[in-house]
């Protein structure tokens, strides 16, 4: 075993997140990563509000019953016939789930998005901190999780939440 499969393997161990680091090509890569787990706090994920209006619908409209604890997110997320948006990510019949992200670390930048994604991958958050995800379960046979990665310094952590607790309703 190399010192980079040794940090890789110490990575995962630690983390749970061994994709985080599968590209990595240098041990350094690797600390940083460790680094980052080590010394940013998690990014506090909750649903949004349910009177919130996003994309002209209310997040009550989109979800139910959403909790998310222990690095899962479950609930209901309800059909949404035509979508959120005309065009891009939002648009089409299906689920859609609003969460609100709330940074304590003053990060330089909070990526968030569905691996696999459907295209769009990890989007920046802007200022509102918040994003709407529509949520297929599985792509391509991958079971979808939802991944923040949290960038301060130079430093990256990424927290992976698992989505297979969701409802995904069919029909209206």
């Amino acid at each position: 075993m190399t010192n980079l499969d040794a940090m890789k393997a110490l990575y995962a161990a630690e983390t749970g997140d061994a994709e985080a680091v599968a590209e990595c090509t240098e041990t350094s890569q690797v600390i940083l990563a460790l680094a980052g787990y080590i010394g940013l706090d998690d990014v506090i994920v909750q649903p949004e509000k349910a009177s919130k209006t996003l994309y002209g619908a209310t997040v009550s409209s989109m979800q139910s019953n959403i909790v998310v604890a222990d690095g899962a997110i479950t609930g209901t997320l309800k059909f949404i016939a035509g979508g959120l948006a005309q065009s891009g990510p939002l648009a089409g019949d299906g689920n859609f789930m609003a969460l609100k992200f709330i940074d304590e670390n003053e990060a330089d930048e909070i990526k968030v998005g569905l691996a696999p994604s459907a295209g769009t991958g990890l989007v920046a958050l802007d200022s509102d901190m918040n994003a709407v995800f529509k949520v297929a379960g599985e792509l391509d046979g991958v079971q979808q999780v939802l991944k923040v990665v949290t960038t301060k310094g130079g430093v990256t952590k990424t927290q992976s939440f698992d989505l297979t607790g969701l409802t995904l309703n069919t029909e209206a």
